[in-house]
């Protein structure tokens, strides 16, 4: 792979992750992330975290608990953007993606911001492609995502 097909293919997986987690795919999310992965959340302005999860089992099992208990209640949209690539060796990175969270509830005629924040990512190059090892939720405000 070159440095452009590496940051592409990085790429789809942040697309996926949006993709699969609003879609209400708890397997799908879980399988972006290495087996040995930590995904966490900080509110704004805090240095420890509200949220830590470590293991592909733990992020599945949040993101499945996460999802049935809005069943029914909202969807959610994650518009992530400007992605950017503070580091990328042949087998690792590091990137910064921004994020803004919409939901819609059943009666909504529209969706309605409800959290911004950036996702510091880490990631590992492994058999099965690029994969998310730590990712840092640093929310700006706002309700849980």
């Amino acid at each position: 792979m070159t440095g452009l097909d590496d940051r592409l293919a990085i790429q789809e997986v942040i697309a996926q992750y949006a993709y699969t987690y609003d879609a209400g795919d708890a397997d799908g999310f879980a399988a972006l992330f290495t087996e040995d992965a930590v995904w966490e959340m900080l509110a704004s302005g805090a240095t420890r975290p509200d949220v830590r999860l470590e293991s592909r089992a733990a992020i599945r099992e949040w993101a499945a608990h996460r999802l049935r208990e809005r069943a029914g209640r909202f969807t959610s949209c994650h518009h992530q953007s400007g992605v950017v690539f503070d580091e990328l060796t042949a087998d690792a990175a590091r990137t910064r993606t921004m994020v803004l969270v919409t939901h819609q509830g059943a009666g909504d005629a529209a969706p309605h911001p409800t959290d911004s924040a950036v996702y510091h990512d880490r990631w590992r190059r492994t058999p099965a492609g690029w994969r998310l090892t730590h990712r840092t939720v640093r929310r700006d405000g706002g309700s849980p995502g």
